[in-house]
């Protein structure tokens, strides 16, 4: 069992996992664009792998590109599978030291987070290098960001170090992390706040199962984390522990498992018997042996899952996220809801496009009863679902009710356009909540954003545009906020 002083010296380390031999380096969350030509060859049948556990490992992906045949694939999955060859091309360059560098501006930071990496701070500036051996891999990205949210101005986010063990990688990480199929938030992590510093281990190739027991379950895959929150919390030093498990059962069908539990810290039990009692379930008040003062943790776990059914030939998904904060009978309870619909394309012979509208319903119990001040709350982890004061699950908090609808467009030369439409009520317990990370009275809001990014020989520009109202339903007073980014980075 890792110690926290152990995780806290993995976390200084903070670098990356793999062999380019077994499996090259692993794709983070954060770009949309990627995501949706790999998804576009998933649903097309060319990847046969699960892609709802981010970070991916590129061997996978590129092993099935190897094996596929394009002769009856369409020409927007055939630009797909160029994109992605590229990208790949670059990220697994194996014994050769690659340089890569950003500079991001913001004058008003997006209180929620997508899917996409926008800058989290007013000034952002990043520089990396990266190297891949046989056995070994290493990335370090430095930033030096100018933010209001948080007080750590130096980071070393996105970075890794790591080996490779058979099948399986084992690494100290601070890559972004997203778990579950949706778009627009994830119900237990996402990249809404800042990745946290952890030890992790995660299957690498993701074939099925041999044994007719299990070869049912399809290709699968399986990721691990001990992460280190920060001190500066109502329990300081407490530990996260993150557990995901997803297959494809059929190639139109992908199924999620998820568990992640707050537990540990300055002045709470932490030894191994502690662990074991939470990795067990047992570790709510009024098992046996259990109280107050040795309450192991809290935990949240559920399913998701992402269908894609081939009706007449039309790529649509439906998915959705289950995400329960509480437990009864050994499973999970109070449900917090996600469901969405997704659909994809090629408009005008140039234009991939991938559209999706998604509602998130961050109650307990959201489908029934709505039982307010409940989801990413807990009475002895008062800080809630969090790190480094953003919510680790989704952005918009605990108490939503939130609707998005998104669309995002590439042509063959990576120029990308992006929109993002959300609409819906935030805290709608109605006491003031001082813990919630986005406001402490009921707010009404709607929003619009809008981004294009474009390759250019000295590197890709990125630059977006935002418009947010926010009724405030306590004052009855009206709020209207413009947001606005620049970015560049090194192209691929």
């Amino acid at each position: 069992m890792t110690s926290p002083a152990h995780i806290r010296l993995i976390a200084a380390v903070l670098f990356f996992t793999a062999s380019l031999a077994v499996a090259g380096p692993y794709i983070p969350a954060g770009d949309p664009v990627l995501r949706h030509d790999i998804q576009r060859l998933a649903d097309a049948g060319v990847i046969k792998g699960p892609t709802t556990t981010w970070p991916l490992a590129w061997g996978p992906i590129i092993a099935d590109l190897g094996e596929a045949d394009v002769s009856g694939l369409s020409a927007s999955v055939q630009a797909s599978m160029q994109r992605i060859q590229q990208r790949a091309n670059w990220e697994t360059r194996s014994d050769a030291l690659t340089f890569k560098a950003k500079v991001g501006a913001v004058d008003n930071v997006t209180r929620i987070r997508g899917f996409q990496n926008t800058p989290r701070g007013k000034a952002e500036i990043e520089a990396g290098a990266g190297w891949i051996g046989d056995w070994f891999a290493a990335e370090i990205n430095v930033q030096g960001v100018d933010s209001d949210q948080d007080s750590e101005e130096g980071r070393f986010d996105n970075s890794l170090l790591g080996v490779v063990f058979g099948n399986w990688s084992i690494a100290a990480s601070t890559q972004e992390r997203w778990w579950g199929p949706g778009w627009d938030g994830s119900l237990i992590l996402s990249n809404n706040a800042r990745p946290i510093p952890s030890l992790t281990i995660d299957r690498i190739f993701t074939d099925a199962f041999e044994t007719r027991w299990l070869s049912w379950l399809g290709p699968w895959d399986f990721s691990v984390m001990f992460g280190q929150l920060e001190k500066e919390r109502a329990v300081p030093n407490a530990q996260f522990f993150g557990m995901r498990f997803n297959f494809r059962p059929m190639p139109s069908l992908e199924i999620g498992l998820s568990r992640t539990a707050q537990w540990c810290g300055d002045g709470r039990p932490c030894d191994a018997s502690t662990f074991v009692d939470l990795f067990l379930g047992n570790d709510n008040i009024g098992d046996a042996g259990i109280g107050a003062d040795n309450e192991p943790g809290n935990q949240m776990a559920g399913v998701d899952f992402r269908w894609s059914p081939s009706f007449f030939d039309v790529p649509l998904a439906a998915y959705g996220q289950f995400i329960g904060e509480d437990e009864a009978g050994g499973f999970p309870s109070r449900y917090l809801v996600q469901v969405g619909l997704e659909g994809s394309g090629l408009m005008r012979e140039r234009w991939s496009y991938r559209w999706f509208a998604e509602l998130a319903g961050t109650s307990c119990d959201f489908i029934s009863e709505d039982i307010f001040n409940c989801g990413y709350r807990q009475e002895i982890y008062r800080s809630g679902y969090t790190f480094r004061s953003r919510i680790i699950g989704h952005g918009a908090d605990n108490d939503a009710r939130l609707v998005s609808v998104g669309w995002l467009m590439v042509d063959d030369n990576d120029s990308q356009w992006r929109a993002l439409l959300r609409f819906g009520d935030l805290n709608r317990g109605g006491a003031p909540d001082i813990q919630h990370s986005l406001t402490p009275t009921a707010q009404d809001i709607a929003s619009l954003d809008i981004s294009h990014s474009r390759v250019f020989s000295f590197g890709v520009i990125d630059l977006g545009i935002g418009h947010e109202n926010i009724d405030d339903i306590a004052s009855g007073s009206s709020l209207s906020d413009t947001r606005f980014y620049l970015q560049w980075r090194s192209s691929y």
